[in-house]
């Protein structure tokens, strides 16, 4: 949202894209909500109204209508919490990656892989357990 910002002068010159502006803006808020999604750990996709109104420039009172919009377009999947002011989004759309993209990725698959090691061998130090009860 800041770059469109910053591009304001350059893009209002094209009339179709001054024409549309409440449009392209939406869209920039949407692309916004996935990044933002893309970029959380998928233990830790709990995102306040908050964060969300901050990362896309947004009222947080607008925030629930662009999470419904996200959801609707399938951009992102997950649920709203009204009452806490809350949501849960538990996937988002793929898009091309960058490299840094990747590479942050590549180490959240790195994190879990070892999160997966660390439970199968505490699983495997309780079978005697288990199986002796």
């Amino acid at each position: 949202m800041d770059k469109l910002e910053e591009l304001q002068p350059q893009w209002t010159q094209q009339p179709d894209l001054a024409r549309n502006e409440v449009a392209l803006k939406q869209k920039c808020a949407l692309l916004g909500l996935m990044e933002l999604t893309f970029n959380r750990a998928s233990s830790s996709r709990s995102i306040s109204f908050k964060e969300v109104a901050a990362a896309v420039k947004l009222p947080v009172e607008e925030v629930e209508l662009l999470v419904m919009k996200a959801i609707s377009l399938n951009l992102v999947r997950g649920s709203i919490d009204e009452c806490e002011k809350v949501v849960n989004l538990t996937w988002v759309q793929p898009r091309v990656l960058d490299l840094k993209q990747i590479a942050e990725m590549n180490k959240r698959i790195k994190q879990w892989g070892a999160a997966v090691e660390k439970t199968v061998k505490e699983v495997e130090e309780k079978i005697p357990e288990l199986l002796c009860n």
